[in-house]
């Protein structure tokens, strides 16, 4: 037996399947349409589109004349549909990746585990592993027994290999078949994705413990690329996980005060540490805005400051240059002018600012972090003022090369 959730609940999980599997709603109506026998008409479409927005915002719930059409194209059970993804009911006997991760329990999962032929490693004809089922159901416990039991991991500890992924990697043996038994493994290594699929549910659980093991606010790019010499072309699309962003944004006040600290990162020498924000912290303002979480302010006020810290950081960096008694003559103010804008750099994906401190002091050791802006400015006063100033300071720091004479 299983609990059937509530219509906000329910339309949200809608929401994510619909996204998940169709993209858009607008496709997933005409795929609907298609499985009535009705004519995909823009007006039909668009009514089905209103109807599903009502469903997916818990204004409204699903019709039981709906729930044949919506399982098959989302290729769920109803049991799944209406729990929200809390209950999955397998339909058939043999164990399978979707039916283990079905699974509460630890001794089957372990079974499936030890099977010769190597299921829990492989794909399914669907191109899903045991893992993205559970993903998909929401099956923390199972994620968690894989982990505890080293059965795979998300965090190899070795800072040589963290740069796709944080050395994400399994202890199952391969059979040595050609690419047999790749699945997993290759899902662990080749992307950063199940990584973030699974701070959704740590996230949602509340579990700090696992949110640090899995360095819940970093992506792996900060260890080899965020050192001084290789800020320029720094990628970090790989670890926007907009589900994700979602979730924090929607979550208690504690966890997002978590997730608007800073912190620190060592360089590939050890011998520096940096401290950064969360890499997609601006996006986390516009979607704390969208949920009109009560956060937001606290997150404004903490956000503002260090990118007031950061500007003074800079400022300080390049009074090091105008004191340096080679800069410090009046003939070679353009010379000093070129370094301080050589020493500076602002690379747009991630809100990166470079300070190289070559050109600088010796006791200074440059910088190198992150700011944060925001786009969905508020329309409280307060918050208003605040987003303001934000965003004033964000603009200071990345212009600042242009107002060398007022430094």
């Amino acid at each position: 037996m299983f609990k059937v959730e509530n219509n906000s609940t329910i339309g949200k999980y809608l929401e994510e399947l619909i996204v998940s599997k169709y993209k858009s709603r607008r496709k997933f109506c005409e795929a609907y349409l298609e499985a009535r026998g009705e004519e995909t008409s823009e007006d039909n479409k668009g009514r089905m589109a209103n109807r599903i927005t009502q469903i997916t915002k818990g204004n409204k719930g699903i019709q039981l004349s709906d729930l044949p059409i919506f399982t098959e194209l989302l290729g769920v059970s109803c049991e799944q549909l209406l729990s929200a993804g809390e209950y999955a009911k397998p339909l058939v006997n043999r164990p399978t990746n979707y039916s283990i991760a079905c699974s509460k329990d630890p001794a089957e999962w372990q079974r499936y585990v030890d099977r010769e032929d190597n299921l829990i490693m492989n794909e399914d004809e669907y191109c899903k592993t045991a893992i993205d089922y559970a993903l998909e159901f929401r099956n923390y416990e199972f994620i968690k027994f894989l982990m505890k039991k080293k059965y795979i991991w998300f965090d190899s500890h070795d800072q040589e290999k963290y740069i796709v992924t944080f050395g994400a990697g399994s202890s199952f043996k391969r059979r040595d078949v050609s690419l047999i038994d790749w699945g997993l493994e290759g899902k662990l290594k080749g992307e950063d994705k199940l990584r973030t699929e699974v701070l959704v549910l740590a996230v949602d659980n509340e579990d700090y413990k696992m949110l640090d093991e899995l360095h819940a606010r970093e992506v792996p790019q900060l260890y080899w690329q965020a050192n001084y010499y290789a800020l320029q072309g720094i990628d970090i699309i790989g670890g926007y996980n907009e589900k994700l962003i979602k979730h924090v944004a929607a979550s208690s006040e504690k966890m997002l005060d978590y997730f608007t600290d800073t912190f620190t990162v060592p360089d590939r020498s050890g011998k520096r540490t940096y401290t950064f924000q969360y890499p997609f912290i601006s996006e986390l303002l516009d979607q704390m805005e969208i949920e009109h979480s009560g956060f937001l302010e606290t997150a404004l006020k903490k956000c503002l400051k260090y990118n007031e810290k950061v500007y003074s950081r800079l400022k300080e960096l390049i009074t090091s240059i105008k004191n340096d008694p080679y800069y410090s003559k009046e003939y070679m103010k353009d010379m000093c002018t070129m370094a301080c804008k050589q020493s500076f750099a602002f690379v747009e994906e991630g809100n990166f600012v470079l300070f190289d401190a070559r050109y600088s002091d010796k006791s200074y050791d440059g910088l190198i972090t992150n700011i944060a802006h925001i786009k969905k400015i508020p329309k409280t006063p307060i918050l208003k003022h605040l987003a303001e100033e934000l965003n004033e300071s964000y603009e200071k720091i990345i212009t600042i090369t242009e107002h060398l004479e007022e430094i």
